[in-house]
């Protein structure tokens, strides 16, 4: 199993992998030009953790939220259909099993789409606190803003990265296309945002905005994480039942 993780992680390392947290990194920065540009014209000044601020509100944006679908699906949920096609998952079953391959491609999917997401972001937060820090000052009779809410935003992006990446390859075993991996997931974003502002507004699970919102959630951020996990399990479930039954006829 290790050896069949490490493969696929290999396989996992190339160059979209490289490119998406910059690509994450671009949608939170472009996102952040308005209110530093408003802030700064207003008060001269940037108050001590104002880019903490800044960056609660870049993670939670809906133009990552809605770019995050797309994002985490790019390195590796495309793979089983490359592997089907280039014949890499023939031979890898004459050396290993089934169970063996399909596990090892869920964990790194998912670890792939999480880090691709989580890697954006920190390079966003040291970009935005590397320029930004030494422009902040404390003002008297303001506390700064702890960074505590920051950290479970991220843990929550990684997870939703996950989550979207595990989507694409369940539903790439449909169609046995890479690019229906690619769209499902955002397909699949925006269905669910129509059916809560549309129809079921007091079903705030469903609202794929809310995912990254810890304050939404009755237990917090473990409440939100622990849906993203069943939820990620569920697909999980529909790509290893779909994948197997494919494999079989090899």
């Amino acid at each position: 199993m290790i050896k069949a993780i490490s493969s696929s992680l290999r396989q996992a390392l190339g160059v979209r992998l490289l490119i998406t947290p910059i690509l994450v990194t671009v949608v939170i920065v472009l996102d952040f030009i308005d209110p530093v540009i408003r802030t700064y014209r207003e008060y001269k000044v940037f108050t001590d953790g104002f880019h903490v601020v800044l960056l609660t509100y870049g993670f939670r944006s809906d133009i990552l939220s809605s770019f995050s679908p797309i994002l985490a699906t790019l390195p590796f949920s495309g793979c089983f259909v490359d592997d089907l096609k280039s014949k890499f998952a023939r031979f890898f079953l004459i050396r290993s099993s089934y169970r063996t391959y399909i596990i090892s491609r869920i964990i790194v999917g998912f670890l792939a789409g999480g880090l691709a997401i989580l890697s954006g972001v920190l390079i966003a937060w040291g970009a935005t606190a590397t320029v930004l820090i030494p422009m902040e000052r404390e003002i008297e009779g303001m506390a700064p803003t702890a960074i505590d809410g920051l950290i479970e935003i991220c843990f929550l992006l990684f997870l939703n990265g996950g989550f979207w990446s595990v989507v694409g390859m369940a539903m790439s075993t449909l169609m046995e296309s890479k690019y229906i991996s690619y769209a499902t997931p955002f397909v699949f974003y925006y269905l669910l945002v129509i059916l809560y502002e549309r129809y079921f507004p007091d079903l705030f699970i469903i609202y794929p905005k809310t995912w990254t919102d810890p304050t939404a959630w009755p237990f917090g951020c473990w409440g939100a994480a622990i849906f993203l996990l069943e939820m990620t399990i569920i697909f999980a479930f529909l790509f290893a039942y779909r994948a197997g039954r494919r494999l079989q006829q090899l």
